[in-house]
C-alpha cells in the first residue's frame, strides 16, 4: 500500500523533529514558518545576484497546509513544489502520495510547431488538455477517451470526416448518373 499524502506529512514532521533532538513532531506552523524563510532567502539571493527573474512564487498559505495534513489531497503543481520544499523531499514523491501523475519535467513542442495559428495551437492545448483530464479520472489506467478531443475543440473528429468524405463522394456519384438509369 503507498503512502498517502497525509502519512508522508505526518512521517517527515516527525523526522525533522527527532533530527533536531526532540522525541516528537515540529509542528506544522515551524515547519511553514520554516518554508517562508527558505523562499526569502532564495528570494533575495536571486535580486543581490541581478536574477530577478528566478524568484519563487509566493507559497500557498498556511490554511492550504493545514487543509492536507486532515486529508486533503487534490493540490497545484506550485502546493506540490512547496509542500515538498518544506518536508524536504522529492516534488515525485509529494505527487505519487497524492495520487498524481507525477510531472516528467518541462514539455516543448519541436520548432516545426511554431507555424501553427491560434487556432491549431488551441485545438493542441485542447488535446493536451482532454489526455491530462483523461489521465486525472485513471490514473494509472491506460488513457481512454481520447477520441472525445475533436468534440471539446469544437471540430469534427477523423471519423466524422471520413463519414462525411464517403456520404459526399456517394452523393456526387449518385447526381453524376444519367436519367433514366445507365
Amino acid at each position: 500500500m503507498t503512502e498517502t499524502l497525509q502519512d508522508l506529512m505526518e512521517r517527515r514532521l516527525r523526522q525533522m523533529g527527532q533530527r533536531r533532538g526532540r522525541g516528537e513532531s515540529i509542528s506544522l506552523r515551524e515547519a511553514y514558518q520554516r518554508l517562508l524563510e527558505q523562499i526569502n532567502d532564495r528570494n533575495r539571493e536571486a535580486v543581490e545576484e541581478g536574477r530577478p527573474d528566478e524568484q519563487l512564487d509566493p507559497p500557498p498559505t498556511y490554511e492550504v497546509f493545514r487543509r492536507i495534513r486532515n486529508g486533503h489531497t487534490r493540490i497545484t503543481d506550485n502546493t506540490a513544489v512547496a509542500l515538498a520544499t518544506m518536508l524536504d523531499v522529492d516534488v515525485a514523491d509529494i505527487y505519487t502520495a497524492a495520487g498524481i501523475r507525477p510531472t516528467l519535467g518541462r514539455f516543448e513542442l519541436p520548432t516545426r510547431a511554431d507555424r501553427l495559428d491560434d487556432q491549431q495551437r488551441s485545438v493542441v492545448l485542447a488535446v493536451v488538455d482532454t489526455i491530462l483530464r483523461a489521465g486525472d479520472q485513471a490514473a494509472g489506467a491506460p488513457t481512454t477517451g481520447l477520441r472525445v478531443a475533436a468534440r471539446d475543440v469544437g471540430q469534427r473528429s477523423r471519423g466524422q470526416r471520413q463519414r462525411d468524405a464517403i456520404a459526399g463522394v456517394g452523393e456526387e456519384s449518385q447526381g453524376s448518373a444519367p436519367e433514366g438509369g445507365a
